[in-house]
Formats: C-alpha cells, structure tokens, sequence
C-alpha cells in the first residue's frame, strides 16, 4: 500500500531536476535512490558511523574508504550550505550594522551601498 511522506522544498527541486534528467518519475527517482542507499549502507566497504565520526573531527577523513569519503564529502556540502547557528547569528549582526556586502555593477559593495 502506497504512503505518503513529507519531504522539503528544496529537496524536492533536487529530485524533480534529478528525474527529469534521467527520465524518470519523482516517485522512481526517489526509489531509485533509496535503493542505492541501502546498498550502500550494506555495503562491507561503508561505514556510516565512521562518516559521522570525520564530520565531527573525531576521525581523520583520509582514514575513510573511497566510498566513505563521497558520503564525507556531500555531507561537508550539507552542512556548508545549510550554515550553524552561531553563522545566522554572525551574518544577522553584521546586516544590523550595516555591514552586509552585495555586488553591483560587478564590484563588491556594502549592503547599504547596494540599495540605490
């Protein structure tokens, strides 16, 4: 029986790019997915708490396997793109005071430059 399940937006831009590209539904794309996943998490040559172990610093990542590694390296990207909370805090601040840098006419300027 089919199930439904919630899933963000911007993860679903990723799936619905993904699909199209490789002619596939939403649905088989994220099945498609979920089945490399599992294989790889079988896999003798992967270990996920080893991954989480070099995210955290406490595992050098070329102590990883090469599998190991690109898991290593998309959740870098991960956590890159989504930012901590001491960063949000950061950057906040900075626009408060005006100091927030943007670009225009191909030259960086301070945010409060970039209004006009």
């Amino acid at each position: 029986m089919a199930k439904t399940i919630k899933i963000d937006d911007e993860l679903m831009e990723v799936i619905g790019r993904e699909a199209e590209l490789m002619s596939r539904s939403l649905a088989g794309q994220v099945k498609h997915w979920v089945r490399i996943g599992m294989s790889i998490e079988k896999s003798r040559f992967f270990d996920q708490s080893r991954i989480v172990e070099a995210l955290s610093g406490k595992l050098p990542p070329d102590a990883l396997t090469a599998e190991e590694q690109e898991a290593y390296i998309d959740g870098l990207f991960d956590a890159a793109r989504s930012g901590t909370r001491e960063q949000e805090k950061f950057f906040a601040k900075r626009r408060a005071d005006g100091l927030g840098a943007g670009l225009r006419d191909g030259k960086i300027t301070r945010e409060s430059d970039t209004a006009a």
